[in-house]
């Protein structure tokens, strides 16, 4: 519902601002030179700002003499509402505070803060407010004078010097500021406005996305024990859910990490992410990519940009396997955990009315997931017959396991594999991937093949096509197809 001002009830200044604002809703800023555009949106924003301050008393002045039920509202907040601004409960919430903010109000007066940077100091010192000038002489249970030296002599100096990426100690600004909290505590003033103007003299100085986390680090100085006791009240409900989706289309975690565990987990993913092919920022993983011949910088396009949370949610993928792959993980039951799943060979190859893949949690996965699992994570893969039985498996690591290579030594007896080659007996054999580990990230037990060093070499260094004794052949690429005579 939109509700126009009655003209006619106006005063002769505000009537003015109105008129101003019609004619200027007239020109076009096409129509203005270029210098007198950009001065006039620099004027227009900067008056934007000072009518905001101005909002503040009035809306304040509504509340405190209940002006609002003059149009039959219960509240100056649902009244605000009903007029459709960009007005909200957070300016109405700063206007109702402004008196107890001399500082904020003063320099929101004088245009060196913005509506949004007012807000942040009025609800940072509602913070700290109840446990200033108290009869104890204490802050959170500490020496109040001890607390607001160290906060505002040296906290609010030292946030300062950080926002603008590192001053020295003799730098004029620094010591300008340092002087003015000199004065601030020698000034005998209450603890809630000497905080306050220690606030209002750091938030002039520093860009408004600076201003928050110090802030916040401000408050947590004030305030030690409440920040221990966040702590500990997020250590009592930690939990995490992990949940399949009703239409089985994904999982669905949701949870309460603890101080800890979230910083283990933002630091674990920003690593993670560094290393990420299609937006590399780790210099050593670059530098990789340089020497294969890729430039790490220019990727291969995507089909859409990733947002960011599509970017952690691929980065905690990618911890997981590396985590699963490294062999930390131990053993449970006498088991390496690895990603299971299970899939007839008919599901492998997509033929009709196969059962689903059932991964190690019991859930159906599709067959195109297990074929790209089976190329580039940390896994092991069963395919099962009709009965049951394991007819192949593969795993991801580099180079066959200690009971994969008894095993191939008990079906070769030993022997290299390649046709023609018989080294002395005793001669160590060195497992072979066909399909180059590079590429498939994959070693499959029933596709190795055992060679000698020396036939080992005429694959790779000496470039051979080299014939097996079961007339299959290979070379360095892999399987060779063979044409019929």
């Amino acid at each position: 519902m939109r509700v126009d001002a009655d003209l006619t009830l106006l005063s002769p200044e505000v009537r003015a601002v109105v008129a101003a604002v019609a004619a200027l809703g007239g020109v076009s800023p096409a129509d203005v030179p270029a210098a007198t555009a950009l001065e006039d949106l620099r004027a227009l924003l900067r008056v934007k700002e000072q009518l905001d301050a101005l909002l503040l008393p009035r809306v304040r002045d509504i509340e405190l003499r209940q002006l609002h039920e003059l149009d039959a509202m219960p509240s100056v907040g649902s009244w605000i509402e009903a007029q459709t601004t960009s007005v909200d409960r957070r300016q109405v919430a700063l206007a109702r505070r402004l008196d107890t903010l001399p500082a904020v109000r003063r320099e929101l007066g004088s245009g060196r803060l913005s509506m949004l940077t007012a807000q942040r100091i009025g609800a940072a010192v509602e913070k700290v407010r109840g446990f200033l000038d108290r009869p104890d002489g204490l802050i959170d249970g500490l020496p109040a004078e001890d607390v607001l030296d160290a906060v505002i002599l040296r906290g609010v100096p030292q946030l300062f010097g950080e926002a603008l990426g590192g001053l020295s100690d003799d730098d004029l600004r620094l010591r300008r500021l340092l002087n003015e909290m000199v004065a601030l505590q020698e000034s005998g003033r209450s603890q809630a406005e000497r905080v306050e103007e220690a606030f209002v003299a750091l938030a002039v100085r520093v860009e408004t996305r600076s201003l928050p986390p110090a802030l916040e680090q401000l408050v947590d100085a004030l305030l030690p024990q409440r920040l221990e006791d966040l702590a500990a009240r997020g250590h009592e409900r930690r939990g995490l859910a992990l949940e399949r989706n009703n239409d089985g289309s994904g999982w669905r975690l949701e949870g309460d990490l603890d101080l800890e565990t979230g910083e283990l987990l933002h630091t674990t993913l920003v690593a993670a992410m560094a290393t990420d092919p299609e937006n590399v920022t780790d210099t050593a993983v670059a530098a990789q990519a340089r020497g294969e011949g890729r430039d790490p910088y220019q990727p291969s396009p995507l089909p859409t940009p990733r947002k960011i949370w599509e970017r952690r949610h691929d980065a905690l993928a990618s911890v997981l396997r590396d985590w699963l792959g490294s062999g930390i993980a131990g053993s449970r039951g006498k088991v390496v955990p690895h990603l299971m799943v299970r899939v007839g060979l008919d599901a492998l190859h997509g033929a009709p009315g196969a059962l689903p893949a059932v991964a190690l949690s019991g859930r159906p996965v599709p067959a195109s997931l297990v074929r790209r699992w089976a190329c580039d994570s940390v896994i092991t893969r069963f395919v099962m017959g009709l009965g049951n039985r394991v007819i192949e498996m593969s795993h991801t690591a580099r180079t066959a396991k200690a009971h994969e290579r008894k095993a191939k030594i008990m079906e070769t007896g030993g022997v290299c594999q390649a046709a023609g080659c018989h080294p002395p007996p005793g001669t160590p054999l060195v497992p072979h991937h066909p399909e180059p580990y590079a590429r498939s990230k994959t070693t499959s037990f029933y596709d190795t093949v055992m060679f000698c060093g020396r036939s080992h070499h005429d694959v790779h260094e000496g470039g051979k096509t080299v014939r097996l004794k079961d007339g299959r052949l290979l070379n360095e690429d892999g399987w060779v197809r063979q044409i019929a005579a």
